[in-house]
């Protein structure tokens, strides 16, 4: 269950903050990669949290579902040619 905590909490990280900045994908994925190595260094250096690489790999996961996710979306509009309010 922690590990889709981790997906879950990145891929809300992920869509909020390309809704508030829309960076480009490059520059969103290589800061909350930093961020998620981050987190777990502080872990590791908490008595009662444990580090893990199977978390990385999870809050990398929630990066990749939410584009996934943006190029559905806008794959849709596409197909169906509905455009956007602005």
């Amino acid at each position: 269950m922690d590990k889709v905590g981790h997906l879950g909490s990145f891929f809300c990280l992920s869509l909020l903050t390309y809704l508030a900045f829309k960076p480009k994908w490059y520059l969103l994925t290589a800061t909350l990669s930093i961020y998620a190595v981050f987190i777990e260094l502080v872990q590791a250096r908490l008595p009662y949290r444990s580090a893990s690489v199977a978390d990385f790999i999870a809050d990398m996961a929630g990066i990749a579902l939410f584009y996934f996710c943006l190029w559905s979306y806008r794959r849709y509009f596409r197909a169906t040619k509905i455009t956007e309010s602005p």
